[in-house]
């Protein structure tokens, strides 16, 4: 027998409901369009040598990069990573995007992986560290330039 004055609940069940709903990138889809591209393709320092990386910057960096300035407000810089072939793959893999944004005078870092995941948790926080290390704001400058 229902208790007296209850009801059931309306709207979605709680087990449709994902606590843990994905996060969205904070790179566009289309940022090879809309990013400068800063460098080459080259190993990627510091993540281990296990990539070769493309560094690209929003507008907001693009300038800081080239005068070799600490970066505004608003400044995004990307690493897209590629993995290289391996002794049983014959291609090159995309390996996600190690992303930087500069927001409030402090940076943030988050990575988004090949299939669009996001982490932006105590993860990522051995890149600030790192990254704290850089010689100016954070930013550790690639040698080869586009």
């Amino acid at each position: 027998m229902e208790a007296v004055g209850t009801s059931t609940p309306k709207g979605v069940p709680a087990t449709a409901v994902d606590a843990a709903a994905p996060r969205p990138s904070p790179v566009a889809g289309d940022f090879r369009k809309t990013m400068a591209r800063l460098t080459d393709r080259q190993v990627s320092e510091g993540h281990a040598e296990r990539f070769d990386a493309i560094v690209w910057a929003n507008d907001a960096a693009k300038g800081a990069w080239d005068a070799g300035s600490a970066m505004p407000d608003g400044a995004m810089l990307v690493e897209e990573t590629i993995e290289r072939p391996g002794r049983t793959d014959r291609a090159d893999k995309p390996a996600g995007l190690f992303v930087m944004k500069k927001d409030g005078g402090s940076w943030s870092f988050v990575v988004v992986g090949p299939g669009g995941d996001v982490v932006d948790d105590a993860r990522v926080a051995p890149c600030k560290a790192c990254h704290a290390l850089a010689p100016v704001d954070y930013v550790f400058k690639h040698s080869s330039g586009v």
